[in-house]
């Protein structure tokens, strides 16, 4: 895994845990995810959406990322199963263990 996209999944899970831990900023998160972010210090262009969603004991989510406009390579597919951390962090058997 790159800096890069090591640096990101720290700041990601920094925001986890602070809101495991603090409902008033998880409220904000998922009321206004973009403003929380970047007063978190993680950049969010103006012209990006940004929607947060909770998982549940029942419900979870799996997000499909937009597919890239040209082929990628064999690292850049490895950087995207990369990303898959954030998934793995909730324990996909007991996710997937209907």
């Amino acid at each position: 895994m790159d800096s890069d996209a090591a640096r990101r999944q720290k700041e990601y899970a920094q925001i986890i845990a602070r809101a495991w831990a603090d409902e008033g900023f998880k409220a904000r998160l998922l009321r206004e995810p973009a403003k929380v972010l970047r007063e978190s210090g993680i950049s969010v262009p103006d012209d990006v959406e940004v929607r947060v969603v909770e998982n549940t004991g029942n419900v979870i989510h799996f997000v499909l990322p937009a597919r890239p406009d040209e082929e990628l390579s064999e690292e850049q597919l490895g950087n995207v199963s990369a990303a898959a951390w954030c998934f793995t962090a909730c324990d996909p058997i007991s996710c997937f263990s209907w």
